[in-house]
């Protein structure tokens, strides 16, 4: 009699735990997107402070990995609300948004002559297209398999990596005795600040990674494209030994791949 009673004690603690476990669970996702923008707001600091900071670059490049988590987690557990559409925006705005414009603003800082130095503000457009994307993005219908511009995780990865050279060539140098001057172009970085600003507010249709039945005929783009992204890898790594040379090609291939499937299915 006493062993039922203990068993019964037992089944009902268990349960209580299962409950409180899968409470807890419900809020995994939220608690993705806040590490997210936890990432991008660290990774901004330390770009002001220190630029072509390592650490900085790692950590933009989390934020993207914790903002592809906390979608998944939440499909998978089956939360998705309002709320967590909202906080998700809220932290790419700082992630890929703010990050990146304060990469854009330091470049511009360094290579622009004293005379025009006014022009590194014109960074926090950057920023400002990002807002705008994500929230245009909030009042779409969910379940889309295109994007109309370009995501803002793109942007903020494809600023990161061009950080991520400059902070691996300042390493591969720290032993050399030759000085060599890693600023980037100011006409490069104007050019690629109207170009990323710019396709995050335009109506371009970019293609998503959600896939569809159907196989390759319905797929074809995505995974055309991820054959292409792992040549491009590949081709890093046997020619210039490195992998992060890759991340900033592999963008503007995502991009040409897209402009090019918008313009050749208009009505798609």
């Amino acid at each position: 009699m006493r062993n039922r009673e203990q068993e019964h004690c037992l089944s009902g603690v268990e349960f209580l735990l299962y409950v409180c476990r899968m409470k807890l669970m419900r809020h995994l996702p939220n608690a993705l997107t806040l590490a997210n923008l936890t990432c991008g707001s660290v990774a901004a600091v330390l770009i002001a402070q220190s630029f072509d900071n390592t650490l900085a670059v790692f950590l933009i490049f989390v934020a993207a990995i914790f903002d592809l988590l906390d979608g998944a987690a939440a499909r998978l557990l089956r939360v998705n609300g309002e709320m967590g559409k909202q906080l998700d925006s809220l932290a790419d705005v700082v992630s890929f948004g703010l990050a990146p414009a304060v990469i854009i603003y330091t470049m511009l800082e360094r290579g622009l002559p004293a005379e025009t130095q006014w022009l590194k503000y014109a960074a926090f457009i950057n920023v400002a297209c990002a807002a705008l994307r994500l929230a245009r993005f909030n009042t779409q219908e969910s379940g889309q398999t295109t994007f109309n511009g370009m995501p803002s995780p793109a942007n903020g990865i494809f600023w990161a990596s061009l950080l991520a050279i400059t902070a691996w060539e300042k390493h591969q140098l720290q032993s050399s005795l030759i000085e060599v001057d890693l600023n980037w172009p100011v006409q490069l970085v104007l050019t690629l600040l109207i170009a990323t600003s710019a396709l995050m507010v335009s109506n371009i249709r970019m293609f998503s990674f959600k896939f569809k039945p159907g196989g390759w005929s319905t797929n074809k783009t995505p995974l055309a494209f991820l054959i292409l992204a792992a040549a491009i890898i590949v081709s890093s790594l046997i020619l210039l030994n490195s992998l992060l040379m890759a991340i900033p090609v592999i963008v503007m291939a995502y991009i040409l791949f897209s402009l090019t499937s918008h313009f050749l299915n208009p009505t798609a």
